[in-house]
């Protein structure tokens, strides 16, 4: 691919070979360093390409040979610039058009998020704005590594953190919760592994610390040295499993320290509140069919929208989708297609039975539970019950659940007053 390319840019033809001595004419081209390929017999003459250069060098060639030579396809850039040379508009159009797509490559035009569960995308878009992470900057002020560091510095929830450049994609992929696999990952971006020691008797170490106050239900460590045990009541940001672990002499004395990422399965029990309300006097909505369509294009951040057609809905739901233009898989440009469609709706006021709102807030609830269980929460007493007034019925209640209510505090010092503190109880 690359050889074409350069083969292109040089410019080479295609030259049509006849006479009674082809062998002598291929032995001179290969001891004068003259390049022939895709060579192929064409009735009682061969066919061959040759570089725009080297074919000047055939007429000592032809003469000694006594061949006969004819150019029969001219091919490359040299070529075209040539044909074209009387049309300056048209060739400068062409340049500008490479230099507009040079000038494209060269910038980010699309940003992808990949593996995010707890954070949407939206609060991840507006943590890369304030760090200066945004379209149509230039690829190369972005540092995967750097950004993937401050990335998991930031969400803690985030056990590993990827970034990669693809065109003029930026890729993201994280990766949530502790996961014990991928400590290797963290380690090979920057954190601290076991040994590391800075200055000050302090070392660079990841701790596990509770993201929810509550009681610890069960322990089991890994890695690093357990601060609580089975019973004991935390606070929310408590150290829960450190990354510092001490070495102890013969005699029971500390003589120095090891530091590692910390790993741990912890179960915290705590209470959920819950609160779902439904109106007994609902107003649904009744879509009649009709439909109307608009778009809108955007260059960059100038849009540039069609005439309103949704002024003869008095009621309606806009849908809007939009697409970036893409010339290949990770080719973005920044144009936009953003498509507007209204479906009208008529209003339809509902009356519900009681029976009919206890139905829905149990559904409703049972979804919410459903979503808990697919966490790995685990429920142990359930006080939500139905209230009803004139107007609505709620559930409302509290969940006492068991959870990995844990999170990773990145690069955290660890002293050993701290640890010392831990060791005489």
């Amino acid at each position: 691919m690359e050889q074409q390319i350069v083969n292109l840019w040089k410019g080479y033809v295609r030259i049509r070979i006849t006479g009674n001595s082809y062998d002598r004419f291929l032995n001179l081209c290969a001891f004068h360093g003259v390049r022939l390929w895709n060579l192929i017999p064409s009735g009682d003459s061969y066919e061959a390409n040759i570089g725009r250069k080297d074919f000047k060098k055939l007429k000592a060639i032809v003469r000694k040979s006594h061949a006969a030579v004819c150019i029969t396809q001219k091919h490359g850039f040299p070529f075209f610039i040539h044909k074209y040379r009387k049309r300056k508009v048209y060739v400068s159009g062409i340049a500008a058009a490479v230099l507009f797509m040079v000038w494209l490559s060269a910038h980010i035009w699309n940003i992808t998020i990949e593996g995010n569960v707890s954070q949407t995308d939206d609060v991840i878009f507006e943590y890369l704005t304030q760090e200066g992470i945004i379209h149509g900057m230039r690829k190369s002020e972005v540092d995967c590594r750097a950004l993937a560091s401050e990335i998991r510095n930031y969400f803690t929830q985030f056990s590993w953190v990827a970034v990669e450049l693809k065109g003029t994609r930026l890729i993201i992929h994280v990766r949530e919760g502790i996961l014990g696999t991928q400590l290797s990952h963290m380690q090979s971006d920057g954190m601290a592994t076991v040994g590391e020691i800075g200055e000050d008797g302090t070392a660079a170490a990841t701790d596990l610390i509770a993201s929810a106050a509550g009681t610890v239900e069960s322990v089991y460590v890994r890695h690093g040295l357990a601060l609580v045990k089975a019973g004991d009541a935390v606070e929310k940001g408590e150290i829960l499993v450190s990354g510092a672990l001490p070495v102890k002499d013969d005699g029971g004395e500390i003589c120095a320290w090891q530091y590692t990422d910390a790993d741990a399965d912890i179960v915290i029990r705590t209470e959920r509140r819950y609160r779902d309300c439904v109106e007994l006097v609902h107003t649904e909505k009744k879509y009649t069919g009709r439909e109307k369509k608009n778009y809108l294009f955007r260059i960059g951040n100038q849009p540039f929208s069609l005439p309103d057609t949704f002024g003869a809905f008095e009621n309606c739901t806009i849908l809007s989708e939009i697409t970036q233009l893409q010339l290949m898989e990770n080719f973005y440009l920044p144009v936009y297609v953003q498509k507007f469609t209204a479906k009208e709706y008529e209003n339809e006021e509902i009356l519900y039975t009681k029976e009919q709102a206890s139905e829905i807030l149990k559904g409703n609830f049972q979804y919410f539970m459903k979503n808990l269980e697919e966490k790995g929460v685990q429920i142990f007493e359930n006080d939500v019950k139905i209230e009803w007034n004139e107007k609505s019925a709620v559930a409302a209640g509290i969940l006492t659940t068991g959870e990995a209510a844990v999170s990773r505090a990145v690069s955290v010092q660890t002293t050993k007053e701290e640890l010392l503190k831990h060791e005489h109880g």
